[in-house]
C-alpha cells in the first residue's frame, strides 16, 4: 500500500499529474500583490520574536555572571570511583560496598551503584564526588534561604515551654502515682506525602495510651457502655495499661507549625486535636550564619540563636579533625541539609534531652508501634527493682560492639543500631544508631554538648570518614544517627554515661535481614532465589560468621515490645507484607496489630464519653464515614476493611 506524503493529495497517490488550469494561474497572479505584502509582513513579525529570544538568552546569561560573581566560588570535583560514598543527584549520598568481592553479585551491585552520576566528574588529587557547580550553587542558595527562613520565625517567637505535669499523688486516695513518661516525636514538613503519616502519629498515641498507666482495657470500657461485645475486633497483644503514665509530645519546625494559617499547618493542628502536645524548637545551632535582614533586631531569644554562631563556626584549623585541603566550607552544611529523610531538620530530634520536667523521654517516629509496654526498661533505666531482676528481664544486644551495662546504677540511654547501612561489613565497621527509637534520661548539659559539637563540626569529608574520622560511611551518619555514637562512644566523658544497646528483635522491631542481599539493598531472605532474583550472601552485616541469633525477619510478633514499619513499608499504604520472603508472616502480624489497634481508636473514640478529647468525633458524619472506611475488602481479617 502506497502512503501519502506532504501535501501531494490523491492524485499524487494515483500517478495523476495535475496542473494548474489558465484561469487558476490568472487567479494566482491577481493575488500576487497582495500575497508579497502580507509575506513581508510575517517576515517582520518572524525577526523580531527571533530578536526578543536573542534579548531574552543574553540578560539570562548576563545575570548568571554576576551570580557567579557573589555567589559561591567554584569547586573542584573528582572521580567517584575511588571514593566511600556518590552523589544521587539530589544532595543525598548512597554508600557504596568497596570490601572483598567474595561473591560476584558484589560486583555487579558496585558497577550499578557508580553508574552514571549526575554528570561525570573530574579528576583531582583528592577522591570525593559532588555534583556540578551549578548544582552545587543553587543548592547552597536554597539551603542558606531555608535557614534564614528558621531564624527569622524565631525574631518573634520563642520555644514553647512543656506544661505543668498532672499532680505525682491521688487527689481522691492521696496515693503515690508513678513518673510520666515523656513520649517525643517530630514534624518538620507538612505535604501531600506526609498526610499518611498523620494515621500513624494517631495508631502510635493510642498504642502508647493502651499500655500505660491509667488505661482500662477495651472490653470493660464496652461492658460499662452495655454495647455489643461482638463489635470488638482489635489487637492481640497488650492493651492491660502499664506501671508508668505517659504524655505524648510533638517537636514542631517552623514550617509546619499549626500558627501556620495555610495547609502546611494542618498535620499539626490534627496532632493537637488528637492528644499530642505542641513544642516548637529551633536548631541548636543555625545551620548557616544568622543573616540579619531589616531593622527589626528581635527579641531577646533570637539575639542569643544568633550569638551561638553555627554548624563548624568552631571548627579547628589544624590537628586531625582540621578541613581536609580543597573541601569547601560549606559542603558539610550541604550534606546536613540533604542528609537522610529530613536533613537538618532531623536534628530536632535531639531536643528530647531538653525534656527534663520527665525522668524519662522517649523518641519514636510516626511509624513506630507499642505492642506491650516498655515497664521493664524504663524500671532498669530508674533503677528501681533488684538488680537481678533488671539484668534478667531486659533484652540486650550480644554484638561485638555492645558496651557492657553496670546494673547496679541507673540507665543514662537505650537505643538500637542500625546495622542495615553498614557499606562494608565487618567487626570493626562503624555502625550508627537507629533513628526511630532512643530512650533517654533528659539532661541539659548533654544537650549542650550537642550544640558544642555541632559548632564544631569535626565531620571529616574528602573522603567521607565521619565525626572525628570514626563514625560515617551509613545511612544518615552526617545528622541523628551518626552524632548519637559519636558522642557517647567519643565526646562523653569515661564512665559519666551508663548506655544500653537493646535487642534489635525486640525493641524498634524492623523485620530486618542480618545478612546481606545479592541486591543492591538491604532485603529480606527470599523464599524461592531464583524467582526473586536475588538471595541472600554469607556475610553478616555486623561482621560476625553466624548471626541466625539476630535473625529479626523470623521473630514473631508477640515477642516484640516495640516495632518501627520500614522493611515491611508503611501500614497506611496498605503493604502487602513482603510477599515471597521469609519476612512476609512476621510483616504480616505486625501490620494487623497496626489494623487493630487503628480499629479499637476509632470504637474507642465512639464511645460514649464526656472526655473532651474525643467529643469532637461524636457526630453522625464521622460515625458514617468511618463505617465506609471498613467497607474495604482486601483480605478483612488481616486490614479489617481499611483497604480495598
Amino acid at each position: 500500500m502506497q502512503r501519502r506524503r506532504g501535501n501531494q493529495g490523491l492524485e499524487a497517490d494515483h500517478g495523476i499529474d495535475h496542473l494548474p488550469s489558465p484561469s487558476t494561474r490568472r487567479r494566482r497572479r491577481h493575488h500576487s500583490s497582495a500575497n508579497d505584502s502580507l509575506g513581508k509582513q510575517s517576515g517582520y513579525s518572524r525577526c523580531f520574536i527571533c530578536l526578543l529570544f536573542v534579548l531574552f538568552f543574553v540578560v539570562l546569561i548576563l545575570e548568571f555572571q554576576v551570580y557567579l560573581m557573589i555567589g559561591v566560588s567554584n569547586f573542584t570535583y573528582t572521580d567517584s570511583t575511588a571514593s566511600t560514598a556518590t552523589n544521587n543527584g539530589d544532595g543525598a549520598v548512597t554508600q557504596i560496598n568497596t570490601g572483598n568481592a567474595d561473591d560476584a553479585n558484589n560486583k555487579s551491585d558496585l558497577k550499578q551503584k557508580t553508574q552514571t552520576p549526575t554528570k561525570l566528574p573530574t579528576k583531582v588529587a583528592h577522591h570525593s564526588f559532588q555534583p556540578t557547580g551549578k548544582q552545587q550553587r543553587w543548592r547552597v542558595k536554597a539551603a542558606r534561604r531555608d535557614s534564614d527562613a528558621n531564624s527569622k520565625y524565631w525574631k518573634t517567637h520563642t520555644p514553647d515551654p512543656v506544661p505543668p505535669l498532672p499532680p505525682n499523688t491521688d487527689p481522691e486516695t492521696g496515693a503515690q502515682l508513678p513518673p510520666v513518661i515523656a513520649y517525643v516525636t517530630t514534624l518538620t514538613k507538612c505535604g501531600p506525602k506526609h498526610r499518611g503519616g498523620l494515621d500513624g502519629a494517631a495508631v502510635l498515641l493510642h498504642s502508647i495510651r493502651r499500655n500505660s498507666h491509667g488505661w482500662v482495657p477495651i472490653q470493660e470500657q464496652f461492658d460499662k457502655a452495655k454495647l455489643p461485645t461482638d463489635k470488638i475486633k482489635g489487637p492481640q497483644y497488650g492493651g492491660h495499661g502499664g506501671r508508668y503514665r505517659h504524655r505524648a509530645y510533638v517537636i514542631v519546625d517552623p514550617m509546619a507549625s499549626p500558627n501556620n494559617l495555610d495547609r502546611s499547618g494542618e498535620c499539626a493542628r490534627f496532632l493537637q486535636k488528637i492528644g499530642y502536645t505542641i513544642l516548637h524548637r529551633p536548631p541548636l545551632v543555625p545551620l548557616f550564619e544568622v543573616n540579619d535582614q531589616g531593622t527589626d533586631i528581635g527579641n531577646q531569644f533570637y539575639k542569643e540563636l544568633k550569638n551561638q554562631g553555627y554548624v563548624g563556626i568552631q571548627r579547628p584549623n589544624d590537628g586531625p579533625t582540621a578541613p581536609r585541603p580543597g573541601v569547601n566550607p560549606t559542603r558539610l552544611q550541604m550534606y546536613m541539609h540533604n542528609d537522610g529523610c529530613c536533613g537538618y531538620t532531623e536534628l530536632l530530634k535531639l531536643h528530647v534531652y531538653g525534656m527534663v520536667e520527665h525522668e524519662l523521654a522517649v523518641h519514636l517516629d510516626f511509624d513506630s508501634l507499642l505492642l506491650r509496654p516498655m515497664d521493664d526498661l524504663f524500671d532498669a533505666m530508674l533503677g528501681k527493682g533488684d538488680e537481678a531482676t533488671r539484668r534478667s528481664t531486659l533484652s540486650l544486644a550480644k554484638l561485638p560492639r555492645t558496651k557492657k551495662v553496670d546494673f547496679s546504677k541507673p540507665i543514662d540511654a537505650a537505643f538500637t543500631r542500625d546495622y542495615n547501612s553498614v557499606g562494608a561489613p565487618s567487626l570493626d565497621a562503624p555502625v550508627g544508631y537507629q533513628g526511630g527509637f532512643l530512650v533517654v534520661r533528659p539532661s541539659l548539659e548533654v544537650l549542650e554538648r550537642y550544640r558544642t559539637i555541632l559548632k564544631r563540626g569535626e565531620f571529616l569529608l574528602g573522603p567521607r570518614d565521619g565525626w572525628a574520622g570514626k563514625h560515617g560511611g551509613f545511612y544518615g551518619d552526617v545528622t541523628f544517627q551518626g552524632i548519637l555514637p559519636y558522642y557517647y562512644e567519643d565526646v562523653a566523658p569515661d564512665g559519666e554515661h551508663n548506655e544500653v544497646e537493646l535487642d534489635r528483635c525486640i525493641y524498634n522491631q524492623m523485620a530486618d535481614n542480618p545478612r546481606k542481599s545479592s541486591y543492591k539493598f538491604p532485603r529480606a531472605t527470599p523464599l524461592d532465589p531464583k524467582e526473586m532474583g536475588f538471595r541472600d550472601m554469607n556475610i553478616c552485616r555486623d561482621g560476625r560468621k553466624d548471626c541466625s541469633d539476630t535473625d529479626c525477619q523470623r521473630i514473631h510478633p508477640k515477642d516484640s515490645i516495640t516495632t518501627h514499619f520500614t522493611f515491611c513499608k508503611k501500614p497506611w499504604d496498605c503493604s502487602e507484607g513482603l510477599p515471597g520472603t521469609v519476612a512476609s508472616g512476621t510483616c504480616l502480624g505486625l501490620l494487623k496489630e497496626w489494623y487493630g489497634i487503628r480499629r479499637e481508636l476509632e470504637d474507642w473514640w465512639l464511645l460514649p464519653s464526656s472526655d473532651n478529647s474525643r467529643s469532637f468525633y461524636w457526630n453522625y458524619k464521622t460515625i458514617s464515614e468511618m463505617q465506609i472506611s471498613r467497607a474495604g475488602t482486601l483480605n478483612s481479617t488481616q486490614y479489617f476493611g481499611y483497604c480495598h
